[in-house]
């Protein structure tokens, strides 16, 4: 690059003061990162990762319901979601400490917390529902981003006692405009602590677009901190399984940070207390119902003859099961 002269910059015209592009999440500018060795799912594993999340929808959908009723105080949706959060948690496998923010709902009901252990802290029941240390996924937190601090530091603590100390974390595009965010990443890096960052990005921060939030990607600004990291699309749950096994295995090969950008829809409001009809237009929230990852993966299963109508029906009982007990303990 050719330096000017102080009399050149002197002759410049003055600089027009005007604010860089809002920066918009592009669903199609992804990074899915070179497939070093295989990390896609078998047929069985694609089948539990259907199971999971049409479990985790049927759960999700029985608690909206109890909200409307009247037997839930407030109640947050992961619909849209469960591609990224399925996914991911099966991706990582049983070993890591999860530390949640408040809507991973399938990542708790894989993880093995009950229907019933995770609507409690929403009927104000209970601050936890669960047994943190037995699952190895702790309580929910609605201080936004403060989970971020809470996993570095007990990664680094786990192992300064030598002890398995991967941590995943997950948060949301509107988490990361906190400064224990940043706080974190830069802890994290610093210390070479084992944490996975999952942000799952909706574009929304209750009713803030995404590209009045940031700049940058999430996965660029992590890189500044010095943390290896991808963006990838998150309405497939095959890509985002790919990633996140490419992410544990350098977590854990490197024990360094690793940071997972996943852009997902949100169908619903914020939460069943947000009127999202009022700040997002009725095309916008067409078109996140249309990219319903659920729907999606189980036409594309079903087309590669991977399940029939024995295993919906299967399914569907299980399911059926569940919503019936957790109606019955909160009516």
């Amino acid at each position: 690059m050719v330096s000017k002269s102080e009399s050149e910059y002197a002759s410049d015209p003055p600089a027009q003061e005007t604010a860089p592009p809002a920066y918009e999440p592009d669903p199609y500018a992804c990074e899915t990162g070179p497939p070093a060795y295989e990390t896609g799912p078998d047929d069985d594993t694609r089948r539990l990762l259907l199971r999971h999340m049409l479990v985790a929808r049927g759960v999700d959908e029985e608690a909206r319901q109890l909200q409307r009723q009247g037997a839930l105080d407030l109640w947050l949706s992961c619909q849209g979601q469960e591609a990224a959060q399925v996914g991911s948690a099966l991706a990582v496998g049983p070993a890591p400490a999860v530390f949640p923010s408040y809507r991973e709902h399938a990542v708790a009901l894989l993880r093995g917390v009950t229907p019933d252990e995770l609507v409690a802290q929403w009927a104000g029941r209970t601050f936890c529902g669960w047994d943190p240390r037995r699952l190895r996924f702790f309580p929910y937190t609605l201080v936004l981003a403060a989970q971020t601090l809470h996993a570095a530091g007990y990664s680094i603590g786990q192992r300064l006692q030598g002890r398995e100390d991967f941590v995943v974390v997950y948060i949301g595009d509107g988490a990361t405009s906190e400064g224990d965010m940043s706080e974190a990443m830069n802890l994290a890096a610093v210390e070479s602590a084992s944490v996975l960052f999952v942000c799952q990005n909706n574009g929304w921060a209750i009713s803030k677009p995404v590209r009045e939030q940031m700049r940058t990607s999430l996965a660029e600004r992590a890189r500044g901190f010095g943390i290896e990291s991808v963006r990838v699309p998150g309405h497939d749950p095959e890509t985002v399984f790919s990633a996140c096994s490419r992410a544990a295995a350098h977590v854990r090969g490197q024990r360094a940070p690793y940071l997972v950008e996943v852009l997902v829809e949100r169908i619903h409001g914020h939460s069943t207390s947000d009127a999202q009809e009022v700040y997002r237009t009725r095309d916008d929230i067409a078109r996140a119902r249309a990219a319903d990852p659920v729907t999606a993966y189980a036409a594309r299963l079903s087309g590669l003859g991977l399940v029939d109508t024995a295993w919906f029906e299967a399914v569907d009982g299980e399911v059926r099961e569940l919503r019936e007990r957790l109606m019955k303990e909160y009516e």
